[in-house]
């Protein structure tokens, strides 16, 4: 699901954000050392306060976003993974969860233990991606890293462990 050519895609947007994100910073930061070198106090306080502003505000929407999700694609490339064969169940696509700092759908599958014949098993889908064309009860083998989908492939059903 996930290639290099991804990771570098959204690098590559994270690297002109920070760069559209800094022009109106460096414009009011000349703006504010102008008007203290001036003494202008009020101008100097309402730039500043508009500067901090801006700040946080297009870092919380504009930059984060990008870098938790790059983080997360990172994850999904180079870090561990766990494979596992289950059944699936539903994919809640009418509402998204947020995991460290990424939208998700909620997915449920079923694996056949010995232990319980349904255990249910909870993942989550990219909400940034198309939903897979699953049905209900086919056997898909996923391969997640923190319960996070990272690739599937449809399979037969795995034979019960003994």
């Amino acid at each position: 699901m996930y290639t290099q050519n991804d990771l570098d895609a959204i690098t590559k947007q994270l690297k002109q954000r920070v760069l559209f994100w800094l022009m109106p910073e460096v414009l009011l930061l000349l703006l504010v050392i102008v008007s203290f070198i001036q003494r202008i106090e009020w101008l100097t306080s309402l730039l500043f306060a508009l500067l901090c502003a801006t700040v946080l505000f297009s870092l919380v929407l504009f930059i984060l976003p990008v870098k938790r999700y790059r983080q997360f694609l990172m994850n999904a490339l180079f870090a561990r993974s766990r494979t596992d064969v289950a059944a699936f169940d539903i994919i809640e696509d009418l509402a998204t969860v947020t995991r460290e700092g990424v939208r998700f759908y909620p997915v449920t599958m079923r694996a056949d233990t010995i232990k319980e014949e349904l255990d249910e098993r909870s993942y989550y889908w990219d909400a940034n991606l198309p939903l897979p064309d699953w049905q209900k009860g086919e056997y898909i083998e996923l391969r997640s890293h923190e319960r996070m989908i990272i690739n599937w492939a449809r399979t037969a059903k795995p034979p019960l462990e003994g």
